[in-house]
């Protein structure tokens, strides 16, 4: 009798096919990091990081699969406490896919979710590794900060408004301060990202590039969802939850223009 059961394997090859692992950057561990590819799913668990919190609501849901963004395993493992996610993973026998940085990078991938989500138009790529876009809006840079907060349903920003009317954007969800030259080098007046460091945020404002920093889960999570359903549209007979870790959407100040 012919199986129809859906395996890990099936579920990470579909992945690969619009997300290549392949294509993931050198540092990046991306694939099935945990587990049996041979494992049968009827229930996956989607989110951004797997985290302890994330790995318990995998056992609550029975799912047998955790999809996430961030690599569960990123530096080599010299050892896997019992206080550990991998730990949780291994004894609840939950496998694990991680698609990372082959994720920013496809066509649908995080920074076109992004894009799309806050109405930018005619996206492009503007980062030597495929990863950024740039897309074309014209507001000004209040009401620009404004619609990042709405649509990402988040009440407070970091922004650096260097006087700008807001044309072209370079979008980089989750880390993109380290893209500032290759944002001004492709002629964006403005930078979406999650997160920069301080001295990043000097060397922007000096060079006069306007700045959004709206959080690295907040700009990165809504390819959770894009990717949701995607799964669910190729394989209708599996059920997928998606899990929003709380801790991650909390902020200590306002918006603030730095």
């Amino acid at each position: 009798m012919h199986n129809n059961k859906i395996k890990v394997e099936d579920i990470h090859l579909y992945i690969d096919s619009f997300a290549p692992f392949s294509s993931a950057m050198e540092f990046d561990n991306v694939g099935i990091l945990v587990g049996n590819k041979e494992k049968e799913v009827a229930h996956i668990l989607m989110c951004l990081d797997i985290t302890r919190n994330a790995v318990a609501e995998a056992v609550n849901k029975h799912a047998e699969l955790i999809i996430s963004h961030h690599p569960v395993i990123f530096n080599p493992l010299k050892s896997i406490s019992s206080e550990s996610a991998v730990y949780d993973l291994c004894k609840n026998e939950i496998d694990a896919i991680c698609a990372h940085t082959n994720l920013d990078a496809a066509n649908g991938g995080v920074n076109d979710v992004l894009c799309k989500l806050i109405g930018l138009k005619d996206t492009e790529i503007w980062t030597p590794e495929n990863i950024g876009r740039i897309g074309y809006t014209d507001s000004n840079m209040a009401d620009f900060v404004k619609l990042v907060a709405d649509k990402l349903e988040i009440n407070d920003v970091n922004y650096i408004d260097c006087g700008k009317r807001v044309k072209k954007v370079a979008v980089m969800g989750g880390s993109g301060g380290g893209d500032i030259a290759f944002a001004i080098a492709s002629g964006a007046d403005t930078l979406l990202t999650g997160e920069m460091k301080h001295s990043q945020y000097i060397e922007e404002k000096e060079k006069g590039l306007n700045v959004v920093a709206a959080g690295h889960f907040n700009t990165e999570y809504p390819v959770i969802p894009s990717l949701r359903e995607k799964i669910r549209e190729k394989f209708p007979e599996i059920n997928v939850t998606l899990f929003k870790e709380p801790s991650y959407m909390c902020y200590s100040v306002p918006v603030i223009n730095i």
